[in-house]
């Protein structure tokens, strides 16, 4: 079964210096009406892996029918096996080089491309598969360990394939991203397990929401004028946004720094209240 990518979830690029990427444009776009970004189906497109648990532990029925069809040796970056139906893939080594995971897959005979990518901290532990016509693909599926989690989409600690499936696919795992890295992934900064996470910013001023990051240990380094989205010329991207100006949402683009989407002019109330009740509903507390 596939379901169109883009339905999925609303990706956020960090904004190249001579526009505002779409997934930008889909997450401001969102705020603005007042409708949240579609949550991440059970597997989504890019998490990081947290393994501390084996893979294989969590799935149900315990190790019955294991093969393994690479053992994971001291250098390997995936230690792939088959069981209960399925390709069990966990990854060992989430910095690894791209080709050693490529070379382990088609060692397996497996067609997959396997990404590890930084994502913001919502989107670490998230598995996201696609098909090459960028498809969301629902037969695989990412491992969860059982317990709460602090993320949008789980905290998945390996991968699992089907092995009658046929197709190709591309699956993105997200990771933690190191001091200075961009995020390849990332999402709304008042999203669960982001820093504004059920803090109220919403329709208050630049200063006001700078403060609040700074408490976070987090700094801006650009603004998006919310009325100029649509331009592809750059003319929506500022380096600084007057005192005056207000925030109504935001995304860091790397740890630690964020970039803010703006208005000149105050939201109407009844557009603030609208969003609080859906964010509530989401979470349980108000960002205004």
């Amino acid at each position: 079964m596939k379901q169109d990518t883009d339905r999925v979830v609303a990706r956020f690029a960090a904004p190249p210096v001579t526009g505002v990427s779409e997934g930008a444009r889909a997450l401001m776009h969102e705020i603005m009406t007042n409708e949240p970004a579609p949550a991440p189906v059970r597997a989504r497109r890019l998490p990081s892996l947290r393994l501390a648990i084996p893979a294989g532990a969590l799935l149900a029925g315990g190790a019955v029918a294991v093969t393994w069809l690479l053992p994971a040796s001291p250098a390997a970056a995936l230690d792939i096996k088959e069981e209960n139906g399925y390709y069990v893939i966990e990854v060992k080594d989430l910095y690894a080089n791209p080709k050693i995971y490529e070379e382990q897959l088609r060692a397996a005979s497996l067609d997959i491309t396997l990404r590890v990518i930084p994502a913001t901290a919502a989107f670490e532990g998230q598995v996201f598969p696609t098909s090459p016509d960028n498809q969301y693909l629902t037969e695989i599926k990412g491992i969860y360990p059982p317990g709460p989690c602090e993320r949008v989409d789980g905290c998945a600690i390996g991968v699992k394939i089907p092995m009658n499936f046929k197709g190709t696919a591309n699956i993105d795992v997200s990771r933690k991203a190191r001091p200075g890295e961009k995020y390849e992934s990332t999402t709304s900064f008042a999203a669960k397990g982001e820093p504004m996470h059920c803090v109220p910013y919403r329709n208050k001023t630049v200063p006001e929401v700078r403060a609040l990051l700074k408490e976070r240990g987090v700094r801006v380094s650009e603004y998006v004028d919310g009325d100029l989205v649509g331009k592809d010329d750059g003319s929506g991207i500022m380096s600084s946004a007057p005192d005056t100006w207000r925030v109504f949402g935001g995304a860091l683009s790397e740890p630690g720094v964020a970039t803010l989407f703006v208005l000149e002019k105050p939201e109407a109330e009844e557009k603030i209240a609208m969003f609080n009740k859906k964010y509530q509903q989401m979470n349980g507390c108000s960002v205004s």
